[in-house]
């Protein structure tokens, strides 16, 4: 069994898996790190754990305490210039976060030719891989929930409160929902048309995030609803290890 664990900004999630697939999935807030052992206590004996981990210090020693019931020590997965059938672009490896190789990892085994895959959190990511497995590179931009409620926080008489995606809005709330909705999704459809001119055609975009649902319905390109695209690049990188 192999243990592969995301610690984002506001999400810790995990997984389970077996020859067949995943036999667990679950997740707990980031701010509920410290009861790990906690949620880990049913879980089958892993033989390994890796985990991507993009969040604080006291983040690692929760998964340590939780891990050490197993006698198993987790494997901390940094970006490396080649792994799994994936070649970095970023002219220092080591600086591409944790969860954004795993990502790009992922959508490699997906096996889907030429991809943009994002990831809608916190911050929405935005990775270039090419059907050979370069990863070009990618965009950061604010996430959906960070677009909206920066309006609400900063500009007089607004709020964050939610609306509902509208082609014409008529209310501030639809007005705000709608603007931060087709901003991150014109922004990623423009990643692929640069993609499809620098020759890498026929993008498939892959998506995953807490923000995914909110966004999927505004794209014109088809896309492919992966939520478990981290875990899924966990698990490629745990078989190579």
């Amino acid at each position: 069994m192999i243990l592969v664990v995301d610690i984002g900004n506001t999400q810790v999630k995990w997984a389970v898996t077996s020859l067949d697939g995943w036999l667990v999935q679950a997740q707990c807030p980031i701010t509920a790190i410290e009861k790990l052992s906690l949620y880990w206590s049913d879980l089958p004996v892993p033989s390994a754990i890796v985990v991507s981990n993009v969040a604080s210090s006291t983040a690692k020693l929760a998964v340590n305490l939780a891990a050490s019931r197993w006698n198993v020590n987790p494997h901390w997965i940094e970006a490396k210039r080649e792994q799994c059938g994936v070649t970095n672009s970023y002219a220092s490896p080591e600086q591409l976060g944790a969860d954004r190789w795993a990502a790009v990892i992922g959508a490699k085994s997906l096996n889907l030719g030429n991809i943009v895959a994002v990831c809608a959190g916190t911050a929405t990511t935005v990775h270039g891989l090419t059907q050979a497995g370069i990863f070009l590179g990618g965009l950061i931009i604010p996430g959906y929930d960070l677009l909206h409620q920066s309006l609400g926080a900063n500009a007089f008489r607004l709020s964050d409160a939610e609306g509902q995606l509208s082609t014409f809005p008529i209310s501030t709330a639809d007005a705000i929902t709608t603007g931060a909705i087709k901003t991150t999704c014109a922004t990623i459809e423009s990643f692929c048309e640069d993609m499809e001119k620098a020759g890498h055609h026929n993008v498939q975009i892959v998506l995953a995030g807490g923000a995914a649902k909110k966004i999927r319905r505004e794209f014109t390109r088809s896309i492919l609803h992966k939520e478990d695209l981290i875990l899924l690049g966990l698990l490629e990188i745990a078989k190579s290890l």
